[in-house]
């Protein structure tokens, strides 16, 4: 018997032997750490996933919106699945997918811009961008649109990147050879744009901190001007509460009631009222807001849901400072009326939206300030070629970079890069043409948003 019993015991050592030897070639368990490698190498799910598209339009504006709306379709379907992408295609294209809207559904500084090009006016472009899932998810639920991992009852969304289209490589830093020629402008100066002085990042602080907003809502959009309005005082409130300079609604109200007539005079309506509403007020960045609002009674009680969608702009250029949204999730309740709790609805989606509005407007206004401002610079009467190219030479020693793109005994024109406002450019150019023979009769003919007009004196 203990003859028996010594042999099972043997045997079973034996079989654990051969099985730990033999461990050592299969696949490691997920707790370990070269388990935890393997599991690494599979896709990485994220609540805003790159994702890959092309677009066409008439602008350029236009065919980067289309690729965006183009990338968001992409990851609704795979957010949804195909089938219920299909079957609720109808709602989908009449309420989410137009184009003017995208910039709601993605993260804009996150945009790559792959291909672009211009057949006979119709312009095209190939993106890579991040997708916000979390406000696409919000607007699919409010429109009752399920499928996949859009849940009726909530619940994160998340996906993994796309994959990255064969014709475009990866991003890589080139650093050019010296001698080598391009046909470019020519350009000059201080050194690299993203060096930035201890004295050029005070400034940069102080401007940031000291911008002044100017809120309004886009009057075509066809919102209901009491919600507008709404919206408008929420906003003000947020940048009062927080000790930031803005505009009041009524003064652009009156000056849109007055001024009218000289607006058309002075802009021939190359730029939008707003827009030259704001550069009057000596506002830094306008907001405009986009408001989608419905309401509905149930049981006696009032339910109102909101979307509001800010987008920032450059009160000077009207170029883009960044965008945000907020829409109302569950729908705010009241017991007055629907007129109430859309009123609710529209202020609490907005309280919630500037915040990442004025986040926005400031970041993307400290990364343009710290490559420089583009300021487009223009002096009269430049006959003498050799005194002028005197004068990019000092002035490059003062700006981020200095590029003259037009010359002429006319006219030169730059595109002038520097950490400052127009005014800083104005009082460099006076600097500079004091210390030249001829130019000390230098003279500010004209000068709006970003670009000022100068003649020599000559």
């Amino acid at each position: 018997m203990k003859r028996i019993k010594l042999f099972l015991i043997t045997i079973l050592t034996i079989t654990v032997f051969i099985s730990c030897a033999t461990t050592g070639g299969s696949k490691p368990s997920s707790g370990s750490p070269a388990g935890k490698a393997a599991a690494d190498s599979g896709p990485v799910l994220s609540a805003s996933p790159v994702y890959y598209a092309s677009g066409s339009g008439s602008s350029q504006s236009s065919a980067f919106n289309d690729a965006k709306m183009n990338a968001v379709k992409k990851a609704a379907s795979d957010a949804l699945g195909i089938a219920s992408a299909a079957a609720n295609r109808d709602k989908l294209e009449s309420r989410i997918y137009i184009p003017s809207t995208a910039n709601a559904y993605v993260y804009n500084e996150t945009m790559e811009i792959l291909d672009r090009g211009d057949n006979n006016g119709n312009i095209t472009a190939s993106i890579g961008i991040r997708i916000n899932l979390e406000a696409l998810s919000n607007v699919l639920r409010a429109n009752e649109i399920y499928g996949n991992i859009i849940l009726p009852q909530g619940g994160d969304v998340l996906l993994s990147d796309m994959e990255r289209p064969s014709f475009a490589p990866e991003p890589v830093v080139t650093v050019e050879k010296a001698d080598e020629k391009k046909p470019v402008e020519e350009s000059a100066g201080s050194g690299s744009s993203a060096e930035v002085t201890p004295e050029e990042k005070a400034l940069i602080d102080e401007i940031i901190g000291n911008l002044t907003f100017m809120v309004y809502y886009d009057e075509e959009s066809g919102t209901d001007p009491f919600l507008a309005k709404t919206a408008v005082g929420m906003a003000n409130r947020y940048l009062s509460d927080n000790g930031l300079e803005y505009v009041d609604l009524g003064q652009i109200e009156r000056i849109k009631k007055d001024q009218a007539a000289a607006y058309e005079d002075e802009t021939g309506q190359a730029v939008s009222i707003i827009q030259w509403i704001a550069g009057k007020l000596n506002a830094d960045i306008y907001i405009e807001i986009v408001i989608d609002a419905n309401s509905n009674t149930k049981n006696n009680r009032y339910y109102g849901s909101a979307s509001v969608s800010l987008k920032n702009f450059d009160a000077s250029t009207a170029a883009g400072r960044g965008s945000s949204y907020y829409q109302t999730v569950p729908p705010a309740m009241s017991t007055v009326s629907e007129a109430d709790a859309l009123n609710n609805a529209v202020a609490s989606a907005t309280f919630n939206a500037i915040k990442k509005a004025v986040e926005q407007a400031r970041s993307y206004t400290q990364k343009e300030l710290t490559q420089g401002i583009k300021y487009d610079l223009v002096i009269q009467n430049t006959f003498d070629s050799r005194l002028m190219r005197d004068f990019m030479k000092k002035m490059e020693r003062k700006v981020k970079s200095i590029k003259r793109i037009s010359t002429s005994p006319e006219e030169t024109k730059y595109d002038v890069r520097l950490i400052g406002r127009i005014e800083d450019l104005e009082d460099l150019v006076y600097d500079v043409s004091e210390g030249l023979s001829g130019l000390e009769g230098m003279s500010l003919v004209y000068q709006r948003g970003n670009s000022i007009t100068f003649d020599s004196g000559l």
